[in-house]
């Protein structure tokens, strides 16, 4: 009998730990697996169906989420985008007056995209600091691609994919969301304009020496940081996938060759 009992209890716990094994593996499936990542050319129009699926080890999670972008407007985007070389007029601060300019047009352009991540971060409960997270990471998750105001043919993309021929050598946040070509201010510029759409209070730093542009935020965080009018803004680089906030990269880490580029200092 007492045999008949241990045989049935080690059942009973091997049942238990069979379960609660396929059950976890099962939800981590769930959270993992969310869709297709890609587009699809919908017409003749070259509109495109965008399926987004990327992973935020931040957040420990993988998200899903679609959009559908009109190439006419992103041609429209970008006709508009080469008239600001001809208007600027803030040489002191040259990138800064191009990446406000670039904002400012976006306007409502991305509407779209901001109300989808807003929308994800309801549904996953997420803070404050975790809805930044999933809009950068969001932005991180696509492929780095080189986009210049010269030709590509002769220049070093590093197997990445490279557009020519672009004027000022960025392209604007619409642009980047049809075409998935994006550099380094690309990238800021466009997570700029949406962390500033839902109430953050964001930074774009460029650095001569490191030939780049990354995207800051002033938000409680501990790391690299600039320090403007009272306020850290902590370093968040854009360009490559799980990079966390207040981390600058080993081959860009001076601080001191970071200076502001834009910022909203009416927030």
């Amino acid at each position: 009998m007492r045999k008949f009992l241990k045989g049935l209890i080690y059942v009973y716990l091997t049942f238990v730990v069979i379960s609660a094994i396929i059950e976890r593996f099962s939800k981590m499936t769930e959270n993992t697996i969310k869709c297709e990542d890609g587009f699809i050319v919908q017409n003749e129009k070259l509109d495109r169906l965008h399926e987004r699926s990327w992973h935020s080890k931040s957040l420990r999670s993988s998200f899903c989420t679609s959009y559908y972008s009109e190439d006419s407007l992103s041609i429209v985007s970008g006709q508009r985008r080469n008239t600001i070389a001809s208007s600027l007029v803030n040489y002191e601060n040259f990138w800064g007056d191009v990446y406000g300019k670039l904002v400012v047009q976006s306007g409502s352009q991305l509407d779209f995209l901001v109300d989808s991540l807003r929308y994800i971060s309801i549904e996953e409960g997420l803070n404050s600091m975790e809805f930044a997270n999933l809009i950068v990471s969001f932005v991180q998750d696509i492929s780095y691609s080189y986009v210049r105001s010269k030709d590509c043919a002769d220049f070093d993309n590093k197997g990445n994919p490279c557009v020519g021929n672009i004027d000022l050598g960025i392209l604007s946040p619409y642009e980047f969301l049809h075409t998935l070509y994006g550099d380094c201010d690309t990238r800021s510029v466009l997570i700029y304009a949406m962390l500033e759409k839902v109430g953050f209070d964001p930074m774009i730093v460029i650095s001569d020496e490191y030939a780049h542009a990354m995207l800051a935020l002033s938000i409680p965080a501990v790391g690299d940081h600039l320090k403007h009018r009272g306020k850290n803004y902590y370093f968040w680089e854009t360009t490559g996938k799980d990079w966390q906030i207040g981390m600058l990269p080993p081959n860009s880490n001076n601080v001191n060759y970071w200076k502001v580029a834009l910022v909203n200092d009416n927030l």
